[in-house]
């Protein structure tokens, strides 16, 4: 199967996997047939896209890393800020990954959800942890880790909405109150003897860089906690790859390289490689555009290559674009993004 978008989608094409509304009720079961109708109530509820089966990507399977059924109560334990909830919520997130947690399985979640805060707080969980697992945490500090990640942004419930969701530029005074949200979730969770010293420094400190400039202590190097640099990284990360109102998405190529131009200054070093080691970029499934012009979708990855997967383009060629013979063929983002030409 593949990932097309809903500007892709056409009648006569059969959904590859089921996808859900905000509450985790199937809006679109697998293995049916897409209709004119069908197509704009997708389009209406929000929808980015949806898997497809087709020939092109009959052998691709495409596995979650995280099941629809956990993603649903980790968004609804943040709704109701139910904290025990997401205390639950995260160890299970720690358990499934150490099971799922391959190279060549899917960060993408097909739901209709509107509030960004809620999927960007469950993808930093599961790239902190995975991060986590490329540096060879035990899985009880994993647990640790995935709470801080899942917890990071709890502190935006004391923003307006308006100030988190403005399209133009913030005046001071609302770029100083967002910069607070950090001491807002520690605040929220200081008290709570459930949660480690690790995690409450997790979420104060996550926006904290390692040569002094961050917020909201102006904390440098080892100052700053484990999880704290963990968590920066795929907080940004996930930042620059999500379209919000007041800004297009970006490519993972070009999130990889403010990463990279930013380790030792923002970000640890040795953090970045294991974030790269162990994330997939371009997961499996997904159509991409070729710095050729072409488009190709991704059949498999490869660890330490993360950037540089095998791709099979429209025509049914397969490439494998860490060993291609011209090295000036490489992926620019995914069909349908502002990053792609």
């Amino acid at each position: 199967m593949r990932y097309i978008g809903m500007d892709s989608a056409r009648p006569g094409m059969i959904v590859g996997k089921s996808v859900y509304n905000e509450e985790g009720k199937i809006l679109v079961n697998y293995r049916v047939t897409l209709t004119k109708k069908l197509i704009s109530r997708m389009k209406e509820k929000g929808l980015h896209g949806l898997y497809i089966e087709d020939k092109l990507s009959e052998d691709i399977e495409v596995n979650e890393l995280i099941s629809e059924k956990l993603e649903v109560k980790a968004a609804q334990a943040l709704r109701k800020m139910d904290i025990d909830a997401a205390l639950d919520v995260a160890s299970e997130i720690a358990e499934e990954l150490s099971v799922n947690g391959d190279i060549n399985v899917n960060l993408m979640s097909l739901r209709t959800n509107s509030d960004y805060t809620y999927k960007h707080s469950i993808n930093v969980a599961v790239l902190s942890v995975l991060t986590g697992m490329g540096l060879g945490l035990k899985k009880t500090v994993l647990r640790e880790l995935a709470t801080a990640g899942l917890l990071h942004d709890i502190g935006k419930v004391n923003i307006p909405v308006e100030t988190l969701e403005k399209p133009g530029a913030l005046t001071e005074e609302e770029y100083e109150l967002i910069k607070k949200h950090s001491e807002f979730g520690y605040e929220k969770i200081k008290d709570n003897l459930s949660i480690s010293s690790k995690t409450k420094m997790g979420v104060y400190m996550h926006h904290e860089n390692i040569n002094g400039t961050g917020y909201p202590l102006g904390l440098a190097g080892e100052q700053i906690y484990m999880f704290a640099k963990i968590i920066h990284i795929a907080d940004v990360y996930d930042a620059i790859t999500s379209e919000r109102v007041y800004k297009k998405a970006q490519s993972p190529g070009e999130a990889v390289e403010f990463l990279m131009k930013n380790a030792g200054n923002m970000f640890q070093p040795e953090y970045v490689k294991a974030f790269l080691t162990y994330i997939p970029l371009y997961p499996k499934g997904r159509n991409v555009v070729l710095s050729d012009g072409s488009i190709a979708v991704v059949v498999e990855n490869r660890q330490h290559n993360t950037l540089y997967p095998v791709v099979r383009r429209m025509d049914g060629t397969t490439l494998d674009l860490s060993e291609h013979e011209d090295p000036d063929l490489y992926i620019v983002g995914f069909e349908g993004t502002s990053s792609a030409p």
